[in-house]
Order: structure tokens, then C-alpha cells, then sequence
């Protein structure tokens, strides 16, 4: 997940947002530092989402995080995906996939958010802790 942004604004978002804890995933924020220079413009580098499970870190990008993605988020996290390719965050309704079959196979709730390489359950989200995920990221981009 990318929220494009000046060099001096991702530094100021970095050192003002603190970290995510939740029962079994952290998630933090780090700026890139792949470097997006326009002609005419100035130059722009992106945040990357961070989540840490298990002294593990797994770095979501693929995706732009953006009011778009937090309103589905909040209105369908069933049907929530970030990451181009694995690992993912996402939720359990994807039926006739990889990621269903993981859901059935490690008996996750099917109202909870999970990580995923596409085969091992990483770390799951639980229901009660989307909201708060939910407002960290909408810190994020505001």
C-alpha cells in the first residue's frame, strides 16, 4: 500500500504515526526510498505498510492506499485484498481460490482480515480490531 507524498511529509508521517499493535500483527510505516521524479513537479516517494508478525516482516505494496480502499475496508472487509502477489492482507471471501482454501483449512473466522503467503496463515485480523485498523490507515492519508 503507496500514499504518494514529498520527501518531508513521508518523514513528518513516519515519525508521527505510531505503531499499529494488534494481537498478533504489528504495523508500522516506513517511506520508500525509490525516488518518483517528475519534469515539472517536484519529486515523490511513498510509504510502505509494514506488518510484523513473529519478529517477521512482510511489506505490503501492490496497491495505493487511498479513501477508495479504506471505504471498502469499512463496508466489505470480506472482500478486502492488498498485495500484487504474496504475501497478501486480505479478507476470507474469495471463494474458488487459493486464499478459500487456506480460510477452510486453518478454520479462520470468515469476519476477520488475515495474512497470507497462499498457503500458511501468517497472522489474522480479528473483527473487532478492523476498526482500528481501519483509522490507522485513515491517519495515514489524511
Amino acid at each position: 500500500m503507496e500514499v504518494p507524498m514529498n520527501l518531508d511529509q513521508a518523514t513528518i508521517h513516519v515519525e508521527k504515526t505510531k505503531s499499529l499493535k494488534l494481537k498478533e500483527v504489528n504495523f508500522k510505516i516506513k517511506p520508500h526510498i525509490k525516488e518518483q521524479k517528475r519534469l515539472f513537479r517536484t519529486s515523490l516517494y511513498k510509504l510502505a505498510i509494514i506488518a510484523e508478525v513473529n519478529n517477521q516482516v512482510y511489506e505490503f505494496g501492490g496497491y495505493i492506499l487511498n479513501h477508495k480502499l479504506i471505504s471498502q475496508l469499512e463496508k466489505d472487509p470480506s472482500r478486502f485484498l492488498v498485495g500484487a502477489e504474496p504475501p497478501f492482507l486480505c479478507g476470507t471471501n474469495w471463494p474458488a481460490s487459493g486464499i478459500a482454501e487456506v480460510v477452510e483449512a486453518n478454520k479462520i473466522p470468515l469476519d476477520s482480515l488475515i495474512i497470507t503467503d497462499g498457503n500458511n496463515v501468517i497472522a489474522t485480523v480479528y473483527k473487532d480490531e478492523i476498526p482500528l485498523l481501519t483509522n490507522w490507515f485513515k491517519n495515514l492519508i489524511d
